[in-house]
């Protein structure tokens, strides 16, 4: 009788396992921990999900002698890598001294928007052209967020990577996830209590919308909650860690909250509302709770509907809007929306068709899968029943 095949380990790549934090560990362990931005649990968890095969978590700066000796394929969960904020020369380094196969998913080109071409460092490009050639086979092994990272790779002469979306599309198991988001969604109008995806202190062309989203959670009947995710300072305010944070940047914080607050008064709200989660099932079963969730983070509303319920995101650069319009999550540009912001305008605004999420989710699955099973990677028994509803 035939043996069956080996099936190959596969190495997930990431800085440190996320599944092994602590709330009460030392902030910047924490930080660390979730790539630097909270919002990076989404989609390391989905990818870790998707994955059938025996697999090992092993952080960025693994040794090459022991990604050989515990993998046959390296995963690398990605998020915006390809931009001018980045430099990976030397992770591009270790991968091709190990000379594994390599399977990029979800990755993402960063430029104010779609109008313009990705600005990357020689290191940066170099990782991404290293990666294009370790592929077990013919088959492209990037998955990129949209059309537009995968147009950008091209212009940076990376030919060939597969157009995908962000992973995290695919967290709930369920088939007709669209068909429960707007039965939710449609049980309450106009939408009570609220989730807000905060943003950055520094992002100020969207804290006018900030102030008036941030008033809505606020109603003391329906009260909501203010979810962070980057960057450290911000994240800092929810765990109540102010004396870590220069004054002067806790002060930038407290204007682009709530400015008619005292500092005492500014610190209470922190407690209050703004909130941090360094695990996915939690973070959506808070998020469980809410009519919408809405803001510029797009993971943090992306995990919104991935709970099944409804989410609004502002898009404020290339990144989000690729995101959104690869999962069908109902978004907006920063710069059209100008109008007050009421409960009603909200409910107004977000468009979604259940029907039509459902069948481009069940199409996306079924390139999602094809991909996977190419690069030897072995997909979760529920991405096939997604995949299988597709026409």
């Amino acid at each position: 009788m035939a043996k069956a095949p080996k099936v190959p380990r596969v190495a997930l790549l990431w800085q440190k396992s996320s599944l092994g934090l602590y709330s009460n560990a030392p902030f910047d362990d924490l930080y660390k921990g979730v790539g630097h931005n909270n919002g990076n649990l989404a989609f390391v968890y989905a990818i870790a999900s998707h994955i059938a095969n025996p697999m090992r978590w092993l952080p960025w700066h693994t040794s090459v002698e022991t990604l050989k000796k515990t993998a046959d394929i390296v995963v690398i969960p990605c998020a915006n890598q390809i931009g001018k904020h980045t430099d990976l020369g030397t992770m591009a380094d270790k991968l091709e001294q190990a000379g594994l196969p390599v399977v990029s998913i979800g990755l993402g080109a960063q430029a104010d928007s779609y109008d313009h071409d990705v600005a990357v460092s020689e290191g940066t490009l170099r990782w991404a052209k290293v990666i294009a050639q370790l592929h077990g086979g013919s088959a492209p092994n990037i998955y990129t967020r949209g059309a537009y990272t995968t147009g950008q790779l091209e212009k940076l002469g990376i030919p060939g990577a597969q157009t995908g979306g962000c992973p995290s599309y695919f967290i709930n198991p369920a088939p007709d996830l669209g068909h429960r988001i707007y039965a939710n969604w449609t049980k309450q109008m106009p939408p009570r209590f609220i989730s807000v995806a905060g943003g950055h202190q520094s992002w100020a062309k969207i804290r006018t919308i900030e102030h008036q989203l941030i008033s809505m959670i606020m109603d003391p009947v329906t009260p909501g909650q203010y979810v962070v995710q980057s960057m450290s300072d911000m994240i800092k305010v929810s765990r109540g860690e102010f004396d870590l944070i220069d004054p002067v940047v806790l002060e930038h914080i407290h204007r682009h909250t709530v400015p008619h607050y005292t500092p005492e008064e500014f610190r209470n709200w922190c407690r209050i509302y703004a909130k941090s989660f360094y695990d996915v099932p939690a973070w959506m079963d808070s998020l469980r709770n809410y009519d919408l969730t809405v803001g510029s983070r797009y993971h943090g509303i992306a995990l919104a509907l991935q709970a099944e319920r409804m989410g609004l995101t502002v898009t404020i650069d290339s990144r989000t809007r690729e995101l959104c319009e690869n999962t069908m999550v109902p978004n907006i540009r920063q710069e059209d929306l100008q109008q007050p912001l009421t409960r009603t305008a909200l409910g107004k605004i977000v468009q979604f068709d259940p029907v039509a999420y459902d069948k481009h989710r069940a199409a996306a699955a079924a390139r999602y899968v094809p991909f996977l099973e190419a690069n030897s990677v072995v997909p979760s028994p529920f991405l096939y029943k997604i995949a299988e509803a597709a026409e």
